[in-house]
């Protein structure tokens, strides 16, 4: 399967304390080679909030994945806690 990845982190401090970006691609990488995907494109947004899905890389991504034909299957995102706002974004696409 054809997948991208999407890495973000919020802050600095946010990529210095938890899983910084390097880390979140690694991960997915592996991941991915591992479940025999081949990962496209990465899509990484340092220092953007998720309190909506306004953000430029998330949108293009987005964008992206409504070619015809799609460039690619699925998005892959580092595992995080699940949130309530994370559910409808993820319902809403």
């Amino acid at each position: 399967m054809h997948v991208v990845l999407y890495a973000r982190v919020s802050t600095t401090r946010q990529a210095e304390n938890d899983l910084s970006i390097p880390d979140q691609l690694r991960q997915m990488k592996e991941w991915a080679k591992a479940d025999g995907h081949l990962v496209v494109q990465e899509y990484v947004e340092p220092g953007a909030s998720a309190t909506d899905d306004k953000r430029p890389v998330f949108q293009q991504m987005i964008g992206d994945a409504m070619l015809k034909p799609p460039a690619f299957e699925a998005i892959i995102i580092p595992n995080s806690p699940v949130s309530p706002r994370s559910k409808l974004v993820g319902r809403q696409y």
